[in-house]
């Protein structure tokens, strides 16, 4: 079990859904200085002007944490269906013959979860889970909120590793591929997931539903 102090990354991180064009330039700007400068898995010639965007960013929801500095802790987005438009695993990945998929409508796929090595935390104040746990409980809410009962995601192992070891059970749904380092595609049912930790994990179902 963890210990709820875990839980409580509020005191050195605030959350918020970004929408405004100079904060998603931020977030952008440190996309492309992970995915492109640091891991390498996209090409800087095709960035230019230093932003990793993608078509994607027009129909997602962002969700960033930031420090006391206001500095870009970490940032995930949720991208939606628009009119069967899909979503970008189904471009990448291939899916077990027996995957079952949700109603494209009530879905979304969690990806671009970046983080920021630079970022200053204080003592005691948190880590890398911190800061990914942070900004997946906005996502968590708004979803909640807004009918969006799965989630899907392309994830590396570790990744995965990790959110089990706190009770968060994503279903394997296609083999691995290379999509921007090894993956496999996945799909979470929120209510699965709140039956799961009621049982594994209260503390953290707890405050993943309390106010932001």
């Amino acid at each position: 079990m963890t210990n709820s102090k875990a839980f409580r990354p509020e005191h050195w991180l605030s959350t918020r859904i970004v929408t405004h064009p100079q904060e998603l330039r931020r977030i952008y700007r440190l996309r492309y200085s992970v995915y492109c400068e640091e891991r390498a898995f996209l090409p800087t010639a095709d960035y230019p002007e230093g932003l990793e965007r993608d078509d994607y960013d027009s129909r997602a929801r962002c969700f960033a944490a930031f420090d006391r500095d206001d500095e870009v802790a970490g940032s995930v987005r949720l991208v939606l269906d628009a009119a069967g438009a899909g979503f970008p695993f189904q471009r990448h990945c291939p899916l077990f013959e027996n995957a079952s998929l949700p109603p494209s409508h009530s879905a979304g796929e969690v990806s671009r979860l970046v983080l920021n090595q630079r970022c200053r935390t204080p003592p005691g104040g948190g880590d890398t889970g911190t800061v990914i746990l942070t900004v997946y409980r906005e996502m968590y809410q708004y979803s909640l909120q807004q009918g969006v009962d799965y989630w899907y995601a392309a994830m590396e192992r570790p990744l995965v590793r990790m959110l089990s070891r706190i009770g968060v059970e994503f279903e394997r749904i296609g083999p691995s591929v290379d999509y921007h380092g090894p993956v496999a595609p996945y799909l979470l049912e929120l209510s699965a997931l709140q039956r799961r930790l009621a049982q594994v994990n209260p503390t953290l179902l707890h405050w993943l539903d309390s106010t932001l």
